[in-house]
């Protein structure tokens, strides 16, 4: 059982062995519905605990349900929490605002009993992002219990900062939110970022000025912006009207939002071709996985696939003379970057990586591609200019410990600077009491739930 990033399909099902995908539940949206996720099978494996995330009302709204497999029924056991998790001392547990709560709980009657009750006052839960309301606990089948103490929301206040090769910050000015994705300007005077906190809309931070304005105004995710080369507009994925698809819009505010795709598949921008005529995406399908697609900027709109198998292809990324298009992949059983011909995608394939690597990105002189390491750290190939593709020994050029790895989307989480000497980070933001969030580990949990939860 499995929840997809299509918030149409509700939640699916495959045999363990592999085979057909089937819908097992659809969200309703006449019923204020928007997506189910975190299908957990309870005892005797005939029902699914799950989440239903609203339309509107946020959090609040949010409400746990259990589907009976027998009947082809939903019922809501739970409103106002999210990600529940059934443990065997026969309690529910779940998230509601920054706690932990819990209800006693029968899975022979799919019913709860008695009165919910705060077992954690403060565990840090997601309000944001494309997981609002998942919260950071886990319980083990032995009872214990491990849980991050905090209520930092979202992806948690960060700061952007410039990081030269020999390592050296400078702080970019903009105050500490949960950017992710920042993008700068062709022009370098701007930076396009997500902000991942209950808004999760995109900003924009003025270098010149040191203003941070908001551009778009949703109560959807808007997510991974990319600039056209001109600097004048933005591409973005955003689930405003349902499934997230591309939108697209002037990066001064003015004018209207407008569509630029239209499917029933997940979608988020990755690049753009130099002319800003070709955009370049991540397509989501229940039958192939993540593919990389380019659609068409004129009047038609064309949509066409560039490379699409039952392996994972993302975060396709054109270089700037247009003639490479470098991307990640995961077919060799762990995901390494790859480069290919453009357009013609098919007149070759060069794997650059080898070390296991995500995100990658061309330097504005297209001399080098970089990319992100398994352990986080930023690496960097020298490109020959001459055809076939050749490249030298990857080598570091920024060292672990900046945001490189988003915690939910696969999105390419930095940029360079035109010049190519300063990378766009972020970094965690110190703390208010200074310290960070705790990992906590409590043995024997299911006890202290039975004192606090009577099950009779």
């Amino acid at each position: 059982m499995f929840a997809t990033g299509a918030s149409a399909t509700g939640l699916q099902q495959v045999a363990a062995a592999g085979g057909p995908v089937t819908v097992l539940t659809q969200p309703d949206r006449t019923r204020g519905e928007a997506e189910h996720v975190w299908p957990e099978v309870l005892p005797g494996g005939q029902a699914v605990l799950f989440t239903i995330l609203p339309v509107a009302g946020g959090l609040d709204a949010a409400q746990i349900a259990v589907f009976d497999r027998q009947t082809g029924t939903q019922t809501v056991v739970v409103r106002g929490g999210s990600h529940g998790h059934y443990i065997g001392s026969g309690h529910l547990v779940y998230a509601a605002g920054s706690t932990l709560r819990a209800v006693a709980f029968d899975p022979a009657t799919l019913k709860t009993v008695g009165m919910p009750a705060t077992v954690l006052p403060e565990v840090m839960t997601v309000t944001g992002g494309s997981s609002p309301g998942a919260v950071n606990a886990a319980i083990a089948g032995n009872g214990t219990l491990a849980y991050v103490r905090g209520t930092v929301p979202g992806f948690g206040p960060r700061t952007l900062v410039w990081v030269d090769r020999q390592g050296r910050e400078t702080p970019v000015g903009a105050p500490p939110r949960g950017y992710v994705y920042p993008r700068v300007s062709p022009e370098a005077s701007r930076i396009a970022v997500r902000s991942g906190d209950e808004d999760d809309d995109l900003w924009l931070w003025n270098l010149a000025h040191m203003t941070l304005t908001r551009l778009t105004f949703t109560p959807g995710l808007d997510i991974y912006p990319v600039w056209t080369p001109d600097g004048r507009r933005l591409l973005f994925g955003s689930d405003r009207e349902g499934t997230r698809n591309i939108f697209w819009q002037a990066a001064d505010g003015t004018g209207t939002v407008e569509r630029v795709t239209r499917s029933s598949n997940v979608q988020g921008p990755t690049g753009i071709s130099p002319d800003g005529s070709r955009l370049i995406f991540t397509e989501t399908t229940p039958a192939t996985g993540d593919d990389v697609m380019q659609v068409e900027l004129t009047r038609d709109r064309r949509v066409t696939a560039l490379i699409r198998t039952r392996s994972v292809e993302r975060n396709g990324i054109v270089s700037p003379d247009g003639r490479w298009l470098a991307y990640e992949a995961d077919d060799s059983g762990q995901f390494e970057i790859y480069v290919r011909p453009y357009p013609d995608v098919n007149g070759g394939r060069w794997q650059v990586s080898t070390e296991g690597s995500t995100r990658p990105l061309w330097s504005r002189s297209g001399q080098e591609l970089f990319f992100v390491s398994v352990t986080g750290a930023i690496r960097r190939v020298g490109v020959g200019a001459g055809a076939p593709w050749t490249a030298t020994a990857p080598t570091t050029a920024v060292k672990e410990g900046y945001a490189t790895a988003a915690p939910v989307n696969p999105g390419r989480t930095y940029d360079i600077s035109p010049d190519g000497e300063r990378f766009l980070l972020a970094k965690p933001a110190a703390e208010p009491n200074g310290s960070p969030p705790q990992l906590i580990v409590v043995p024997h949990f299911d006890q202290e739930l039975r004192r606090l939860v009577p099950t009779n």
